[in-house]
């Protein structure tokens, strides 16, 4: 699976805090791209289409034979393509007629997955606990694919990890995805030997699917990552990101 990413830095203080109503709906500028894509060449989008295709048949088998509802997408560093994956397999998994997905970024200090979909940011997710309001208030409905909900903020925050571990925080998820019992919740989450962030949001899934970067991952990350993830939830599998393969 080949993908070229980066994430942009963007200061705290070029972020407001945007107040919004509960599932907001907004329009997807990557999904109307990709349609744009199709139209002009429908051979490689296709071929694109069918890679998270694949993807997302494995996933789901997996997720429903173990009765899992909470996939960590976690890449092994920085830079290996976390997001691009989380937001691909979710909307892939959204074309599904009767599967609901939410896409949710727990990358704190440095949230993308707003801008990889191309739409508004949500308020802070410690604004959110401050201000003791829900997951919901922070939720978006995508209109090109009404299967999938996004709960997107848009400023970094500096204690990420310390959020994460936040008993309070947890509550709010748990409180948030019993409204929707069915869905399937794809977790964006920080490089897993870029600091402590990746490691205090995995307790909140079910399984983690791992992202390798195909170019620069070394059999070391590997190792250390095995390491860092015992006693964690299980690794359903290894994705070779920007791989020639």
């Amino acid at each position: 699976m080949q993908a070229e990413t980066g994430k942009t830095q963007d200061s705290p203080q070029t972020r407001a805090i945007v107040a919004r109503p509960p599932g907001q709906h907004v329009s997807s500028k990557f999904i109307r791209r990709e349609a744009a894509r199709t139209a002009d060449d429908e051979k490689h989008a296709k071929a694109e289409a069918a890679r998270f295709n694949l993807l997302r048949t494995r996933v789901l088998r997996e997720m429903r034979k173990h009765q899992w509802r909470r996939l960590a997408v976690v890449p092994l560093t920085p830079g290996a393509g976390g997001t691009f994956v989380a937001v691909n397999l979710a909307v892939a998994m959204a074309r599904q007629k009767h599967t609901q997905v939410m896409l949710i970024d727990l990358d704190l200090a440095d949230p993308q997955v707003s801008r990889r979909l191309g739409i508004p940011g949500a308020d802070s997710m410690s604004e959110m606990l401050r201000q003791k309001r829900s997951f919901g208030d922070l939720l978006s409905i995508v209109d090109e694919a009404p299967n999938l909900s996004v709960v997107a903020p848009e400023s970094p925050e500096a204690d990420a990890a310390e959020i994460l571990q936040d008993a309070d925080f947890a509550v709010a998820l748990k409180s948030f995805a019993a409204h929707a019992p069915q869905a399937i919740e794809i977790m964006d989450v920080a490089a897993l030997l870029g600091g402590d962030s990746a490691l205090a949001a995995l307790p909140l899934a079910d399984a983690v699917l791992l992202i390798a970067d195909g170019r620069k991952g070394t059999a070391a990350d590997m190792a250390e990552a095995t390491r860092l993830l015992q006693d964690m939830p299980p690794i359903m599998g290894v994705v070779l990101n920007k791989s020639d393969d």
